[in-house]
């Protein structure tokens, strides 16, 4: 355990999704005065990272796992003890193996933000879930892995109502953040429906983008797993600190 070393986060992949893990260590943190807050670092260059979905569906042959590994060495280095990627898709095979490969010489304790979520999972003891997510997400099976249960995907009309709702460049969190709130969750709802249909005991909001819409979790009528702040609970544990979980029911 890295006790008393700052947090280190590679953010920027989006950029609103990197704010939202960066709030939630500040509010799972148990502190009595200012000075008991977790340090973070919170690097934030969405330009150095080509599209994670993109790589994965051939659109672009430039793999972003060696500007994370850049970013997450250059984390350490400024003093941070663990550290991780505020983004899903970054953990696809072909994109998180080349990563670890880079870290083999590093002290840094990495924690994954897809392991994490499948462990909070285990502990619940959650049977199906129905995911949403990015369709590199969909395409790698990233979360089948380390996860027991089954996992539903929406069909693949509603894959790409879910994509479009980080992408479209009219509508998307990307690009508009939650200006189009109403019609996002609408959109959401639809492929939720269709999962609680085939099954589905609790969703995984399975793209960090996606716990923005605050107003989604009361539309749903079963728990919604949120892998950013599961994400800053890991983070806070791992620096020794006292956290504040969040029970998802």
């Amino acid at each position: 355990m890295t006790q008393n070393k700052a947090i280190g986060l590679s953010g920027g992949v989006g950029p609103w999704a990197g704010l939202d893990v960066h709030r939630k260590i500040l509010s799972s943190s148990r502190r009595k005065n200012e000075q008991e807050y977790p340090s973070v670092i919170h690097l934030s260059f969405p330009e150095k990272f080509s599209d994670r979905s993109d790589y994965l569906l051939g659109k672009t042959e430039v793999n972003p796992a060696y500007a994370f590994s850049e970013a997450l060495l250059s984390l350490e280095q400024l003093g941070a003890g663990s550290a991780a990627i505020i983004c899903n898709t970054a953990h696809a095979g072909p994109i998180i193996n080349v990563i670890q490969a880079q870290l083999t010489d590093s002290s840094l304790s990495y924690i994954n933000i897809v392991e994490e979520t499948q462990k909070r999972l285990e502990a619940d003891q959650v049977g199906c879930i129905g995911l949403l997510a990015t369709l590199g997400t969909y395409r790698f099976n990233i979360y089948q892995e380390y996860f027991s249960g089954k996992i539903l995907y929406p069909s693949r009309k509603y894959q790409q109502q879910v994509h479009d709702c980080v992408y479209h460049p009219g509508y998307g969190i990307k690009i508009h953040h939650t200006k189009y709130q109403r019609l996002l969750c609408d959109k959401l709802s639809e492929a939720t429906q269709e999962l609680i249909a085939k099954g589905a005991d609790a969703l995984v909001l399975g793209c960090t983008e996606l716990p923005l819409l605050s107003g989604f979790r009361s539309q749903t009528g079963i728990p919604v797993y949120d892998p950013n702040q599961i994400l800053a609970e890991a983070l806070i544990k791992q620096t020794g600190s006292t956290v504040n979980v969040r029970e998802f029911t």
